[in-house]
């Protein structure tokens, strides 16, 4: 099975295409900086280009059975990778989101929103709450709705704060105000649940928090 990740270099994406390659899938590695990538590995091929360049993420997907998208922040990056599987007839879409993309099935939360409140303080405070990061805000939001409209199986994957802790092998995923989902996820853990959304019919068309 192939499976293209957008976003490749992270240190998430690192864990994840690990992971991966280790689980016997083979890995389409789309960058901007291929160069970062620290893993080598016959099953992995690395494709250099941006989230707007329509001809490279095309043949990035053509040969994918399913598309995972870790970029976040190009709404019109998302659109060309839907147009490329709808082109080359993949069907299962994942894509890393944010606990502030709210979700129809959530409850109020109020741990969540004393959360966001106390972000905005510090970020404020660090003289980072600024248009920058309200527009990469708004870019998420976008791409969760790009991605609901799209007639794909999809899945958008929420996640909050993020930690560098080892993987427990019990993610926790449900929705926001039913005393589930916590603050932090580590990024092996996030890398987990991810890949195991490749094959998981669970979560068709639904839009998961998950948590440590």
């Amino acid at each position: 099975m192939i499976i293209t990740i957008f976003g490749a270099t992270g240190r998430m994406q690192h864990l994840l295409i690990q992971q991966a390659l280790d689980e016997g899938f083979k890995v389409i590695g789309y960058a901007r900086t291929p160069s970062k990538m620290s893993i080598q590995h016959p099953d992995l091929i690395l494709k250099k280009g941006t989230m707007l360049d329509r001809a490279a993420i095309e043949e990035a997907v053509k040969e994918s059975d399913a598309v995972i998208e870790t970029v976040g922040c190009v709404s019109e990056g998302t659109k060309l990778i839907i147009q490329a599987m709808k082109k080359f007839n993949v069907k299962r879409l994942i894509v890393v989101s944010t606990t502030n993309a709210k979700d129809k099935n959530d409850l109020p939360d109020k741990k969540f929103n004393r959360l966001l409140t106390v972000t905005r303080i510090a970020l404020k405070f660090l003289g980072l709450f600024n248009s920058q990061y309200r527009n990469a805000v708004s870019e998420l939001r976008k791409i969760a709705e790009i991605v609901r409209m799209s007639d794909l199986d999809w899945i958008l994957v929420r996640v909050a704060g993020l930690t560098n802790k080892p993987k427990s092998s019990h993610v926790k995923s449900g929705y926001l105000g039913q005393g589930i989902i916590g603050f932090t996820t580590s990024r092996a853990d996030m890398a987990d649940f991810i890949l195991s959304q490749v094959k998981d019919n669970t979560y068709i068309k639904k839009a998961p928090a998950i948590s440590s």
